[in-house]
């Protein structure tokens, strides 16, 4: 076995290229190596799934990297040489080949990677605190590759499976890690994690405005929210009928009449714009309020009946968790622009008691024109967009009774419940990043 510069030296008796190639690979693992001296199949995972591929996507992979085969050739042979012949063989492996010869087509690379590292036994999975980040900050990094450090050496005294069908002994593994001292012993990993996220999410695209709202809020993201005590009354009176068997819809698909009559006595949005009608079209509030229990993954409609999802089912006795579920789901993470308007509407309600709407409108539309947003034709988003948007935004919030109003000095607040909610969501935001192309 040889150590690193004479395996270096019988690559280069062959190909000078190949061992700059293998040596550089090998000091980008160990910059970021969760173990002083031992490598690990993660390590080499990610070197071989991960950071070759993507670095060959750059505009100057192609002068780089002439051939990732070779490039990735080249590294298993300086494993070989320094005895870690099993990460060798992984690195000529089918998958991995598969992978490097997708490289450069996304969705493609992403199915492969993902069913590799799934069927690896070394993925870390996401624990109950957090999603792990697709583009992780240095702690991150380092804490995932001791995660997969410790799945590798775990599997090999035989207390976890290899083909990683034990997750919920994975997610403690993991979890006793997150929540372990970090170095100085003043903090755990998880904080050190949470931190390194919020710096990320508070630089955000740029904004100067959303960036000095969420810095004042930093302190009150970084610690869980309070929501003990707090309620929903009618998004609690909705889920509590469709228990069971769920409500009964009418022929045309409305809820039932009487049901309709109870949210209205219950919805401040009622009972300031009071209906003629008896049933669900004649309340543009409680049609919202179904919509919003839909969009929030608590109700979903079979046949004839509203019915509880499984995970309506798990919130709809604790008051806490409904708090929560709302809160994780709030915001539109799949419309990024629709995301930045709702986390500065929260942000905004946050730190002030009440405002005017119009203050927030403002504010809004100073992020959308700092971050350079624009529409699909390529048009700037400005004040229009955003009082049109952050104005929907709003009456979700008031039909949740989130929002209390006082119309007659054109100003709006968080209640206490909604006050939860925006602190869930923001904390969401930071804890559970929607996934995003390499």
């Amino acid at each position: 076995m040889h150590d690193l510069d004479s395996a270096l030296e019988v690559i280069r008796a062959r190909d000078d290229t190949a061992a700059k190639h293998a040596h550089a690979l090998w000091q980008v693992m160990r910059a970021t190596a969760a173990h002083p001296t031992k490598v690990t199949k993660y390590e080499v995972q990610q070197m071989v799934w991960g950071t070759l591929p993507l670095a060959a996507r750059r505009p100057d992979g192609a002068e780089a990297f002439d051939d990732l085969h070779d490039t990735c050739e080249a590294f298993a042979e300086l494993l070989d040489l320094l005895g870690h012949g099993d990460y060798a063989c992984l690195c000529r492996g089918e998958a991995t080949h598969a992978i490097l010869d997708a490289a450069r087509d996304d969705d493609r690379y992403r199915a492969l990677v993902e069913r590799a590292w799934r069927s690896s036994g070394v993925y870390p999975p996401d624990p109950p605190t957090l999603t792990w980040s697709d583009h992780a900050g240095d702690v991150e990094q380092a804490l995932r590759a001791a995660a997969g450090r410790m799945l590798e050496e775990a599997i090999d005294a035989g207390t976890l499976r290899a083909d990683g069908t034990d997750e919920p002994e994975r997610v403690e593994l993991v979890l006793r890690l997150l929540m372990s001292p970090d170095t100085t012993g003043e903090d755990t990993w998880f904080g050190k994690l949470l931190d390194e996220r919020l710096d990320s999410w508070i630089l955000g695209r740029g904004s100067q405005t959303r960036r000095e709202v969420l810095v004042r809020l930093r302190p009150d993201i970084r610690r869980p929210p309070e929501a003990a005590g707090y309620d929903l009354p009618a998004l609690e009176t909705l889920l509590d009928a469709c228990r069971g068997k769920g409500a009964r819809l009418t022929e045309r698909g409305y809820l039932p009449t009487a049901l309709v009559a109870e949210l209205a006595a219950v919805m401040p949005t009622c009972r300031e714009a009071p209906s003629a009608g008896r049933g669900e079209s004649a309340w543009p509030p409680i049609r919202l309020l179904r919509e919003l229990a839909t969009d929030f993954g608590l109700v979903e409609r079979s046949g004839s009946r509203l019915l509880l999802t499984d995970r309506g089912d798990t919130v709809v006795d604790d008051p806490d968790a409904l708090l929560m579920a709302v809160g994780e789901t709030i915001v539109a993470t799949d419309r990024p622009a629709m995301a930045v308007i709702q986390e500065v509407v929260l942000g905004a309600l946050l730190l002030e008691d009440r405002m005017s709407p119009d203050r927030i409108f403002a504010k809004i539309a100073h992020v959308l024109t700092e971050d350079t947003w624009t529409d699909p034709a390529g048009l700037p988003l400005g004040e229009p967009h955003a009082r049109e948007a952050a104005s929907r935004f709003l009456k979700a919030l008031r039909t949740l009774d989130a929002l209390d109003a006082d119309w007659n000095a054109r100003r709006v607040g968080l209640t206490d419940a909604g006050t939860s909610i925006a602190r869930w969501a923001l904390r969401t935001q930071v804890l559970f990043p929607p996934p995003t192309l390499p």
